[in-house]
């Protein structure tokens, strides 16, 4: 008999809470270090999804910020030299902003953590349990085949 989707979600619900309990816990320590406010944080993870300097508006909308907030936490990691602030050549009254080498070094950093900690999680498994989790999650995850929601959007 198929799972229920309520039994999915309940299962799921679980599952990531083991999960994003370990990554929690290496993004505050993270936080911790480098002595930044999660909205500080955000932005700085924000910044470090995207290959090109946005604009601080930008910025703020992708956080759901005011600009004026957006504005200071932006001061406040240009000062920790986690990003870097300049014109746009296009537009000299829009300021962009973009992760310093340091913001880079800091977020590769911070991946790495997150990586060890499902690392940590995997390795708390079972290993019949690891081999079963990662049968399952193989056809759902698979890069070249489309998700159910792909298909149904087509």
């Amino acid at each position: 008999m198929p799972a229920s989707e309520d039994e999915l979600v309940r299962s799921l619900e679980a599952f990531l809470r083991q999960v994003a309990c370990s990554k929690a816990d290496s993004d505050l320590r993270s936080m911790v270090e480098l002595d930044l406010s999660i909205s500080q944080f955000r932005c700085l993870i924000t910044l470090g999804q995207h290959d090109t300097a946005l604009p601080i508006n930008e910025l703020a909308d992708l956080l759901d910020l005011t600009l004026a907030t957006a504005g200071r936490n932006v001061d406040r990691l240009l000062a920790h030299g986690l990003v870097e602030r300049r014109e746009d050549p296009q537009d000299r009254r829009v300021r962009l902003v973009s992760l310093s080498e340091a913001g880079r070094t800091i977020m590769t950093e911070i991946d790495t953590h997150r990586r060890n900690a499902l690392v940590g999680f995997a390795r708390s498994l079972d290993p019949s349990d690891r081999d079963r989790l990662l049968a399952a999650l193989a056809p759902i995850v698979e890069p070249s085949a489309p998700t159910r929601l792909e298909e149904q959007l087509s």
